[in-house]
């Protein structure tokens, strides 16, 4: 069976958002959480990661909202494991879908427009 382009983007971002999430969760709940530098370099390495691969398929010629869809998933991931711990209630749902929505979308862009800036030259 053979996926259209959207609905693997979708799967990929949804696998990485369980990845990035059940591994936070998981090191949160086993008390196996690295000090705050390390986690630091993870978050800034997994969003060089994320930025390269919206770069790599914007200079292959992807368009902006598939990007945008892959750059979600890890990001909501992240930003909903660090809600977990403080989130009182359902309408506290809210904040982690738009800071996920808002770091996505900033690296969506940049990484957008290196692509495309690779491309055309």
């Amino acid at each position: 069976m053979i996926l259209n382009k959207r609905t693997s983007e979708i799967l990929a971002a949804t696998a990485a958002f369980l990845f990035v999430l059940g591994t936070l969760t998981g090191l949160r709940v086993w008390d196996l959480e690295p000090s705050t530098s390390v986690q630091s370099a993870i978050v800034w390495v997994g969003a060089l990661l994320i930025t390269a691969i919206v770069v790599f398929r914007a200079f292959q010629g992807a368009d902006l909202v598939g990007n945008w869809i892959l750059a979600f998933g890890p990001c909501f991931g992240f930003t909903l494991n660090l809600f977990i711990p403080i989130m009182a209630g359902p309408g506290a749902f809210i904040f982690p879908v738009g800071s996920g929505a808002i770091i996505s979308g900033v690296i969506t862009v940049v990484g957008y427009l290196i692509g495309r800036g690779f491309s055309e030259v």
